[in-house]
């Protein structure tokens, strides 16, 4: 897992050392669990992520990292055979990884585009477990952990570089039996909101200009 991690990363730093378009993310949203294989997982439970993205590359496609952690943690709440509250579990995670981008749109960075994303990277997560009836809480944390994200989305230009971007992005991540947590596929949806920046460089930054004076490619995507 290092490995990979280690060479999606020189990647990165090296396509954006060459880059023709860099990409600044900062996002927010509303993710809802769907966590598999354990049934008292089951229900979904909603909070709130937060996070950024930088990436470089080429004017379609660009390879970038992420980091996102929650500002609001999903929580798991049980009881016993007459409904009284034995136990909360509240999930906290943070997320590093890099993705791969692409924009179909004729100017990325002046006009709307529909956006594809995956990406992979590392989810590090602990579990504060309250005891509702002693009042105690202990921690459990999991090992780090590989996971993966596919999104689909748009973006659209508010003024000039800056986009407002709107996506649904799945997360997939396997967590082991860590007792007393039972093993589980932690998938979660997630549907986000963000402002980019698009900037671009060269030969790219010198055709979007030419394309936006002379008005050739029209407006929209395609």
């Amino acid at each position: 897992m290092k490995k990979l991690l280690l060479l999606t990363f020189m990647s990165i730093f090296v396509s954006t050392l060459f880059a023709q378009q860099l990409y600044i993310d900062a996002f927010s949203g509303y993710n809802i669990t769907a966590y598999q294989d354990a049934p008292e997982y089951s229900e979904g439970v909603g909070y709130v992520p937060i996070g950024g993205r930088i990436g470089g590359g080429l004017e379609h496609v660009q390879l970038g990292v992420e980091y996102q952690q929650q500002i609001k943690n999903p929580i798991f709440s049980f009881t016993d055979d007459v409904g009284v509250g034995t136990f909360d579990e509240e999930f906290i995670t943070r997320y590093y990884g890099g993705f791969i981008r692409g924009n179909l749109s004729s100017l990325p960075a002046y006009r709307f585009g529909l956006v594809l994303m995956a990406g992979v990277g590392q989810y590090e997560t602990e579990v504060n477990r309250t005891n509702l009836v002693s009042g105690t809480m202990e921690t459990i944390e999991y090992e780090p952990t590989l996971g993966y994200n596919f999104k689909i989305g748009i973006s659209s230009p508010i003024y000039t570089i800056l986009h407002w971007e709107f996506g649904y992005q799945i997360n997939m991540v396997d967590r082991p039996e860590n007792l007393p947590l039972a093993s589980h596929n932690a998938i979660h949806h997630s549907f986000q909101a963000g402002l980019s920046l698009n900037f671009v460089f060269g030969n790219v930054a010198k055709k979007c200009r030419r394309v936006i004076d002379t008005g050739s490619s029209g407006r929209g995507w395609r």
